[in-house]
């Protein structure tokens, strides 16, 4: 048991869950559809949800829920601890995405999830550290130096939209928030379809709200399948 009190019951209509043994219940939907819950499976970190005509439904890393307590919820603003995660190599297809026509469902991103929780609307930065205390990553983005790596290509290609990145969007808005790292670092000078450095080892996210900071350090694994250490 890794989170005392933290029940998951599923009805007619929907899934639902409790952070006190039952006392109290909320709707667990997010994008589930309407429709007949007939069991769970906790895999891991991930809450597997069987339905009744709908298939099967994938909650990715219920972390933060087995850290709410009564100290989180009368926070202004909480950063959880990050799960840790496994550096995926990424396949050799170059990114071309499979078409429209064949039966997909989409896969969870490739990355470290990290998790934090607003009481209200409010000025918030994220950054993502290494063990030597350097930014690696910061939301919200600079835009000049997000559109910086598109200058020296000299613009992106004309491509699909189907094929194109959708834009990442860091809400800032009361409730709770994911963001996901993906735990890449740019080379020198990048090779076709190797332009990055794969990265593990222990980061640090640091949250930023109202100039107040709080940190949690987390670990990246390399992949298992890989021969690369």
């Amino acid at each position: 048991m890794l989170r005392r009190g933290l029940l998951f019951a599923g009805t007619e209509r929907g899934a639902f869950l409790s952070f006190d043994d039952g006392d109290h219940w909320q709707a667990l939907q997010r994008n589930l559809p309407v429709t007949s819950v007939r069991d769970f499976v906790i895999y891991g970190n991930d809450l597997i949800v069987a339905t009744h005509g709908r298939g099967f439904w994938v909650m990715d890393d219920i972390s933060a829920l087995r850290q709410v307590t009564s100290e989180v919820l009368q926070a202004d603003a909480w950063l959880f601890k990050p799960a840790d995660a496994i550096n995926l190599t990424p396949g050799d297809d170059n990114g071309t995405p499979l078409q429209r026509d064949e039966p997909q469902a989409q896969n969870p991103p490739d990355g470290a999830f990290i998790d934090f929780y607003l009481k209200a609307a409010a000025p918030v930065t994220l950054e993502i550290l290494d063990a030597t205390g350097k930014v690696l990553r910061k939301w919200p983005a600079d835009p000049a130096a997000a559109a910086a790596p598109a200058a020296a290509r000299g613009g992106l290609p004309r491509v699909s939209p189907l094929w194109q990145p959708v834009p990442e969007v860091f809400a800032t808005t009361a409730g709770m928030h994911r963001v996901v790292w993906r735990p890449v670092a740019p080379v020198a000078q990048p090779r076709r379809g190797d332009d990055a450095t794969r990265l593990t080892g222990t980061f640090t996210a640091r949250l930023t709200v109202n100039g107040r900071a709080s940190t949690r350090d987390f670990v990246v694994r390399p992949d298992p399948r890989s021969e690369a250490r």
